[in-house]
């Protein structure tokens, strides 16, 4: 499951993608994070640093105490000409192995 922690970011996001002609591409990286593992998972989506991205907690039920804890965090990055295509290069920071115009999952 995703929960929206970024107080109206995401939908910003949205309304840039659906107009960069991105709005497939973002969904579909939402919806593997939301669906992650395949097992009762949670993940916090939250405003990142870079222009478009976000940063994210994911977490895993405790079986025994029922509590949500901490699994590993990440991105979703924004990657395009504004960052080299994913070079490292700021605003970013972050590396694609292929060049890439659209949206990546960083871990």
């Amino acid at each position: 499951m995703l929960e929206d922690k970024t107080d109206g970011h995401l939908d910003k996001v949205k309304e840039f993608a659906e107009k960069a002609g991105k709005l497939d591409d973002l969904e579909k990286r939402l919806n593997y994070l939301g669906d992650y593992a395949q097992q009762e998972t949670r993940c916090l989506l939250y405003k990142d640093f870079a222009p478009m991205s976000f940063y994210f907690q994911m977490q895993t039920k405790n079986e025994e105490t029922d509590e949500w804890q901490n699994w590993f965090n990440g991105g979703l990055i924004w990657h395009g000409s504004h960052d080299g295509f994913g070079s490292g290069a700021a605003p970013t920071f972050s590396v694609c192995l292929e060049s890439t115009d659209g949206w990546s999952i960083h871990t």
